[in-house]
């Protein structure tokens, strides 16, 4: 079946490339798709409007990313560009709970999407693969106005979305509220090989967990923007929630030692956002001057009981609060056709973790122990973009500083200024196509947690460590892009290369007392480079396509020593079908290959989805969706050096029917 589907896919791919050459000879049909479009005067970014998306109206964000060319999402979540690490923002900042805001930001509180695989110096440059930037819904033409979500889907899953706007002469308020509740069965396995003490025979474990975990998401936020004159807004913006998660499992262990564990786990989350924010825009010039102050927390615990059948009970504790206060100045102002940009920002993040297990039997091999860790880091940074025509071409090209200093507990401190150049420059060839090409230096850095040296276990042979010596990792990124645009059609060809210095990994250890311990290194250098074409287009009056497809080559290094490479691919086809009653239809093929880690590899994935939207009147509509059809999105991963060879897979229980109800209120005054 996962041949079917991957061959749906490259069909798909082929009916794109015959569609491009039909197109050059004849003006196509007026079809409305996930519309792409180069953002006026940012030739930095590519700007995806998705209030056309029959699931814009239900489920999540994560929904609708997977469609778009470049990103791919693995089965847990996990969101990359051209295979590379990517960092999510909300209208142009980080949110409190990082990457993972993608699984629990309604869609429909999403008006557009930003790709930036090289972002400009303006942004905190962060990532391998680049930016994905969420900007939310805003503007309604009703003063008073909001929308009502519900969705409920086969496997007992649901949530619900409420939000309005209402506006008067000198205030605006925008207010969501956001439950959901996500019922969970999974299988995992692990087989394990691990050479012998001799060194001429392995030792052989397998591993099979069974879990059914239960979560509750609630989530509100509240804005409140003062218009202070015709030109200067101050904004008020407030968000609180939750997430609270109860998993009951058995693990059964074979190999050496056969015996059965019990789990019980149950985590909690908390976090709260406070912003204060001043915009300006001048009367000439394009002047625009924006101030923000934010002050951020996050709680999490996490407390997990495991009792092998037949004794050995013992507990396990991970507790963390992190406290971010973050300060953000920018100002733009045109010159006559050139624009320029500056700006500065201080970040300050500490983080303090608690973590221990008591065993009543020493089930794990180590004596019962409590840990504490506690880590700062100061960013201080400032930038200048200068944006200017030369000749035929338009080049913006920027640079930015920033000051890390990072307190480690009982590990030191070190204190680096470092630069991040970036270049994009672009001309039109004709008054359809365009030329670009890009540059971009930048960095990421270890989340504080994983710099804790501390050991959190998973079970009787599981567990993971931080790891304090590790440095952070730098990207150089050129890309150069061919784009043809016309009303209804669009062909897009980038040649990309990278090169990664310090590269973070997974690293897999056997101990001595057969607890199978992962963490976190730097594992070296590494390149990838590759080829990106992304077309869109009609095939009929009423039916629409857009086609992306990437080939990549990588060297990465390998755990025994030299480097191993591959050649790897990638890609998404989506079809848009608009009948004459205002129904829309949607089928959607995703997919992307193995990639290379230090030890070893992770297999790729391939999956279909499809979604169909029905008004049933001017303010409600219908959307029913049905995810992973062929029930193909499970992921493995293979460590195989000659020391330890595992491999473990599984599969998230993503196959299901989803139906969501979307009403719309309100009136203008």
């Amino acid at each position: 079946m996962k041949t079917i589907i991957c061959a749906i896919s490259g069909l798909g791919l082929l009916a794109a490339g015959m569609a491009y050459g039909q197109a050059m000879s004849a003006l196509p049909a007026e079809i409305e798709v996930v519309v792409t479009r180069h953002e006026a005067g940012k030739p930095d970014r590519l700007t995806y409007d998705i209030t056309q998306d029959p699931e814009a109206h239900s489920g999540v964000i994560a929904d609708i990313l997977r469609k778009l060319p470049s990103v791919t999402l693995s089965p847990n979540g996990a969101v990359a560009l051209r295979g590379g690490a990517v960092t999510i923002l909300v209208d142009g900042k980080a949110p409190p709970e990082g990457n993972a805001v993608i699984r629990s930001l309604p869609s429909a509180a999403v008006d557009r999407i930003e790709i930036m695989a090289t972002p400009s110096s303006q942004f905190t440059p962060v990532g391998t693969g680049g930016i994905i930037n969420l900007i939310t819904r805003r503007r309604r033409l009703m003063k008073r106005s909001g929308e009502i979500t519900a969705q409920a889907n086969t496997l007992g899953q649901g949530n619900a979305l409420l939000s309005s706007r209402l506006e008067t002469d000198r205030w605006t308020v925008n207010s969501r509220f956001y439950a959901d509740h996500f019922l969970d069965r999974s299988v995992l396995y692990l087989h394990q090989s691990a050479l012998n003490e001799t060194g001429d025979n392995y030792d052989i474990t397998d591993r099979e967990d069974h879990a059914r975990a239960v979560s509750a998401t609630v989530n509100g936020r509240l804005s409140a923007a003062w218009k202070l004159s015709d030109r200067a807004d101050l904004t008020f913006k407030g968000e609180a929630g939750h997430y609270d998660s109860v998993s009951r499992g058995i693990t059964y262990y074979r190999g050496l030692d056969d015996f059965d564990e019990r789990s019980d786990i149950r985590t909690a989350n908390r976090h709260s956002d406070v912003q204060v924010l001043y915009d300006y825009a001048g009367d000439s010039h394009g002047e625009y001057l924006s101030l923000t102050a934010e002050h951020l927390q996050n709680r999490s615990r996490t407390a997990s009981t495991y009792d092998q059948v037949g004794g050995y009970p013992y507990d396990t504790l991970f507790a963390s609060k992190s406290v971010t206060d973050r300060a953000q100045g920018d100002y733009e102002r045109r010159f006559g056709a050139a624009r320029l940009t500056f700006g500065a920002s201080l970040d300050r993040t500490g983080l303090d973790l608690q973590s221990g297990s008591e065993s009543a039997e020493l089930a794990i091999g180590l004596a019962d122990y409590f840990d504490g860790f506690s880590a700062s880091r100061t960013l201080t940074a400032a930038y200048v973009t200068w944006q200017i025509p030369v000749g035929p071409w338009t080049v913006l090209s920027g640079l930015r500083a920033e000051r890390e200093q990072l307190r480690l507990e009982d590990t030191g401190k070190s204190d680096v200024l470092a630069w991040y150049p970036s270049f994009h420059a672009g001309r039109d060839l004709t008054d359809r196509a365009r030329l670009k090409i890009d540059y971009s230096r930048r960095v990421l850095r270890p989340d504080l947690g994983e710099y804790d040296p501390g050991i959190r276990y998973f079970g009787a042979f599981k567990a993971f460590s931080g790891n304090p010596e590790l440095k952070p990792q730098t990207t150089e990124s050129y890309e150069i892009g061919y784009a043809y645009d016309e009303k209804d059609f669009g062909a897009d060809a980038t040649l990309y290369y990278r090169e990664t210095r310090g590269s973070f990994t997974g690293y897999a250890e056997l101990t001595d007392n057969g607890l199978l311990l992962t963490s976190r290194v730097n594992s070296g250098r590494s390149r990838s480079g590759g080829l990106e074409l992304t077309w869109r287009g009609p095939l009929s009056k009423r039916l629409s396509y857009s086609a992306n497809s990437n080939l990549s080559y990588t060297e990465f290094p390998f755990a025994d020593g030299g480097t191993h490479s591959q050649f790897g691919w990638s890609g998404n086809v989506l079809l848009e079908y608009n009948a004459d009653n205002g129904d829309q239809y949607q089928l959607n093929a995703t997919g992307y290959g193995r990639a290379l880690t230090l030890q070893g590899y992770t297999r790729g994935v391939c999956r279909l989805d499809a979604s169909y939207q029905h008004p049933l009147n001017d303010r409600l509509s219908l959307v029913v969706s049905a995810t992973d059809i062929f029930n193909r999105s499970r992921f493995s991963t293979i460590v195989d050096t000659r020391a330890l060879k595992t491999i473990s897979y599984g599969r998230p229980n993503l196959r299901t029917l989803k139906i969501a109800l979307t009403y719309r209120f309100g009136r203008g005054d």
